[in-house]
């Protein structure tokens, strides 16, 4: 691609992935064990390819220094839309060399699912210092929405280029549609706040059996099967199940519990063993079973008979007769207290991890993430949010992000434009959200939070009752 550096050769430029800081997601940083820096002669800001033997695809990117942590370990942080534009995933195996760039004349984007509803001039400031390459795939979150885009072309013709404020941006009309639903449903670890130990904690359970099942064959025991997940509405339990399915690039089936129901007799239980079937034919395979509780609930005087059937049918697949492979159980539900307690034995849900209401740091990560790319006014304070949102879960500060820029929207309505198919972009330009704005999202959310709280409350004190 370019000039590899004095040094920047044979087994020290071979570096192990891992998942990216919060802050760094979307930036095009990398962040490399100091030891392999010391020894390859880089320095910070210096552009480094980024090369994946395995699928023969290379990218670029800044290093930025790395943190006290990631000394010895021989590890490169990458963010999810750097390991997607290599085709890696997280404990692969990368190789690194440093290259020059030339500045960036001119850039041409396409968006990839729709055109870009974004300025030439707010884009060039969103990137500006980024380092590009062709194909490279780029993701930004603008107004609370995931906008993607294709680096089409650039100026001059180099390997790389990198932009700054006197790039020229072009936009494309045309899209780029062939991974459209993979993009759309896509969520990383780094899309998730305030659960780090929640993550490493079901990373052990699934990626390591998925990934290296034969660790498990050698030392002879059979490698877990399934998680439980359970907790309050909206603290991310489904989020985090998609993005191990993503990292682990394993084959997911999502399903809803009452979906596998049926009036006829004997055919719930064979949706189930149809797929758990699909399951075992692609694996690996992850199969996530949301309202777990509504298809196996507790067996008792007032279950019915397809209750029972299914349940009973549900405890086989999990206890796994007939061999199933690599394909892991992730069950969500929000009432624990309402599930058969055969579900919960280990060889059925090795694991039992609880997913509660975030506290006051999760709650600002929380915020950070979901205000990455909002037009913030100066005088909001992520901490000040935080402390303000007590009892709130990651659904309400995300619905509190969605009311805040409506409020600013509904400032701006009276002076916009609609005579154009297109809203001039000088308008979005004008867009800023207060700490006002904020509070008045806080309000109207709050109203929901306080309903929630005196449900879960109630039905609390019926369960003690019986």
């Amino acid at each position: 691609m370019s000039e590899i550096s004095s040094g920047v050769e044979g087994k020290d430029n071979r570096l192990r992935v891992k998942d990216a800081f919060k802050n760094d997601s979307g930036q095009g940083r990398i962040r490399i064990d100091a030891e392999v820096v010391k020894k390859l002669n880089l320095k910070n800001g210096d552009v480094l390819e980024i090369y994946n033997p395995i699928s023969k695809l290379k990218t670029a990117a800044l290093l930025f220094p790395s943190k006290r942590e990631d000394n010895g370990a021989g590890i490169i942080r990458l963010d999810p839309f750097l390991r997607r534009n290599i085709d890696t995933t997280l404990d692969d195996y990368v190789e690194i060399c440093k290259i020059k760039v030339a500045l960036a004349e001119k850039v041409v984007f396409a968006g990839l699912t729709e055109t870009i509803v974004i300025s030439p001039k707010q884009l060039n400031s969103l990137l500006e210092n980024r380092v590009l390459t062709k194909n490279d795939i780029l993701s930004f979150y603008s107004y609370n929405k995931k906008y993607d885009f294709v680096v089409i072309d650039f100026l001059p013709k180099t390997a790389a280029v990198r932009i700054h404020s006197g790039t020229e941006i072009k936009l494309s009309e045309k899209t780029h549609k062939e991974i459209i639903e993979r993009e759309k449903s896509r969520v990383s670890y780094e899309d998730i706040g305030g659960l780090e130990d929640e993550i490493q904690r079901i990373r052990e359970m699934i990626e390591l059996p998925i990934r290296h099942p034969e660790i498990f064959k050698t030392i002879g025991i059979d490698p877990p099967k399934g998680v439980l997940l359970h907790g309050p509405s909206g603290t991310g339990k489904t989020l985090l199940a998609r993005a191990v399915a993503f990292e682990t690039d394993a084959h997911f089936i999502t399903i809803s519990g009452p979906e596998i129901m049926s009036k006829f007799y004997g055919q719930s239980e064979q949706n189930l063993r149809d797929i758990f079937d699909d399951a075992k034919k692609n694996a690996p395979s992850i199969i996530l079973i949301d309202e777990l509780d509504s298809i196996a609930p507790k067996i008792g005087e007032k279950t019915g008979e397809v209750d029972r059937r299914v349940t009973s049918q549900l405890l086989s697949l999990l206890d796994g007769f007939d061999d199933r492979g690599r394909v892991i159980v992730i069950g969500i539900t929000n009432k624990l207290n309402l599930l058969e307690p055969a579900l919960l034995s280990p060889g059925r849900f090795d694991r039992i991890i609880e997913i509660k209401l975030p506290e006051e740091n999760s709650r600002a990560e929380i915020f950070r993430i979901h205000t990455r790319s909002m037009p913030l006014e100066k005088s909001v304070s992520i901490k000040e949010l935080a402390k303000k949102t007590h009892n709130f879960s990651g659904a309400d500060i995300s619905a509190v992000c969605k009311e805040a820029l409506i409020f600013v929207l509904r400032r701006l309505l009276p002076s916009m434009e609609f005579d154009s198919e297109k809203i001039d972009p000088k308008y979005l330009e004008q867009i800023e959200i207060t700490l006002d704005d904020f509070d008045l999202g806080i309000k109207r959310v709050s109203k929901n939070v306080k309903l929630r709280l005196k449900l879960m409350e109630n039905n609390k004190t019926k369960d003690d009752k019986n």
